[in-house]
């Protein structure tokens, strides 16, 4: 019998959290569920996701940004000073058929162009550079 996978969503947002169940039979799903609610194991889930939102929050709140891995580590300073974690520079867009991309607080806006899911034809617009669920991220710019 091939695997069997039950994906449970907490609630229909981006930034909902997942677990995802894998199991080789029926029996096996119904027993893994089962001790999924009586172990406790979601109440744990659940708390870790508190406390990293909690932590997202704050973090936006204070005004820190998510910032790229600096890469390795030889170049780092010797004498113990540390300077300030730096965002690299936001790659060049380049002007694209609908002129340069504008830009907002988080960087410069890239270029989304996606089909419509209930008709023919694509729609266009600017997105934020923020990581998805980031709670200042700034609307979709659409063009028209």
């Amino acid at each position: 019998m091939p695997e069997i996978s039950v994906t449970m969503k907490a609630h229909s947002g981006h930034d909902a959290s997942w677990v995802v169940v894998k199991a080789e039979s029926l029996t096996e799903l119904v027993d893994v569920l089962d001790g999924y609610g009586r172990s406790g194991v979601s109440a744990l889930i659940g708390e870790a996701v508190t406390a990293l939102r909690a932590e997202e929050i704050l973090g936006a709140q204070l005004g820190a940004r998510p910032v790229t891995h600096p890469g390795q580590y030889d170049n780092a300073p010797q004498n113990g000073a540390q300077g300030a974690a730096q965002a690299p520079p936001a790659p060049s867009a380049g002007p694209t058929p609908y002129g340069n991309a504008p830009t907002c607080p988080h960087g410069t806006k890239r270029f989304l162009e996606k089909p419509y899911k209930n008709k023919p034809g694509t729609w266009k617009a600017w997105a934020c550079p923020a990581p998805q669920g980031t709670p200042d991220a700034c609307s979709l710019e659409f063009i028209r």
